[in-house]
């Protein structure tokens, strides 16, 4: 253990890791996060499962809708409103980027969110298309193409941005439930509260195993695999000491979050007080943990006109309609500009090697 925990410190003053051959090798066979795999990605047949499942979800629960009082209530959408909730969607890139620069910072990368906001819109995009968060381990394999940093450290890193996004987006959960709710859990909304405590015990049991079992395990491991292992501890535990900084960040990406519902409320002439707006907001946005669909598609839209008419007391053509324009802004615009970004990308990233 001592001979591990002295190979553990010489990797941690390094601060520009380069994978050697045999891990290089590996990822070329993964096949997974290069540019080629991507294009196959969006075509493939689990993308095609991926997107049947969303498909067939909407059309079970689209059986008894009113789409006339939907449509109704979408004509009257205020379209300067939505482009405001374009804007403030927008502004969560750049203090995302700076939340992640500041958390690979503490790993010894000099980057700063300019380096970073590209690729970071790239992995929403491609996250928005193709299921299991794949886009988290395409923006990690381009930081280390780009910047020959580890591609350990960096999903590591990126491990502990999203369980930073859990731990802000569960306690919003309970809070704005406790003040619009007040003690009493709604029946009909306890399947999101028992979500949400399902992926904090998640969260911390993953914490517990990172921190005090794969150490004591690593042991029976081969050598590239603990090398490996080390460095994904190091890049998710060490980001926890930007927490002055990316704990702040993460509640301001989350404000403009909420905001963003807002704005959509308002663009269709509906309302919701503050504390009602957090929790549709926090409470749909679990769902887009959910790996099966891109984007959690089928699943955050059922939610949250599931939450809106039994928690708010919403007429069903409303709350689809809150939905529906959220969703276009939130992915179907990531989509749009994403694919643009995308395409004018891919010869650079080519030549990145």
């Amino acid at each position: 253990m001592a001979r591990e925990t002295d190979e553990e410190r010489r990797l941690s003053a390094s601060s520009a890791h380069v994978e050697d051959a045999t891990i290089e090798e590996l990822a070329d066979a993964a096949e997974r996060t290069d540019e080629r795999a991507v294009r196959r990605t969006l075509f493939g047949w689990r993308e095609l499962v991926s997107t049947l499942i969303p498909i067939a979800l909407v059309a079970l629960a689209a059986r008894n809708v009113d789409w006339a009082g939907t449509w109704a209530t979408l004509q009257r959408t205020g379209v300067p409103l939505v482009v405001a909730a374009l804007a403030v969607y927008y502004v969560t890139f750049p203090l995302r980027s700076a939340r992640w620069a500041r958390l690979l910072r503490e790993g010894g990368a000099d980057l700063g969110w300019r380096d970073l906001l590209r690729i970071l819109f790239l992995g929403w995009f491609v996250n928005s298309v193709v299921p299991a968060k794949l886009g988290d381990l395409y923006r990690s394999y381009l930081v280390k193409r780009r910047f020959g940093i580890s591609l350990s450290r960096t999903v590591g890193v990126v491990v502990a941005e999203r369980l930073l996004d859990l731990f802000v987006v569960f306690g919003l959960l309970v809070v704005g439930g406790y003040v619009a709710f007040g003690r009493t859990i709604l029946p009909d909304l306890r399947i999101v509260y028992v979500t949400g405590a399902a992926l904090g015990a998640l969260m911390a049991g993953g914490l517990a195993g990172v921190y005090f079992v794969a150490p004591r395990v690593a042991r029976f491991f081969p050598e590239e695999v603990r090398r490996i292992g080390r460095l994904f501890r190091e890049g998710m535990l060490h980001s926890f000491r930007a927490l002055p900084v990316a704990g702040p960040l993460t509640l301001l990406v989350w404000a403009a979050e909420a905001a963003r519902l807002a704005l959509v409320l308002a663009s269709l002439g509906l309302e919701l007080p503050l504390s009602g707006i957090v929790f549709v907001a926090v409470a749909s946005s679990l769902l887009t943990t959910v790996p099966l669909t891109p984007a959690g598609f089928g699943f955050v839209e059922i939610a949250m006109v599931y939450v809106l008419t039994e928690g708010f007391g919403f007429a069903q053509p409303d709350a689809i309609a809150v939905a529906v324009v959220d969703r276009v802004v939130s992915v179907l615009s990531v989509i749009v500009i994403g694919a643009v970004v995308y395409a004018a990308s891919r010869g650079e990233i080519r030549g990145e090697r």
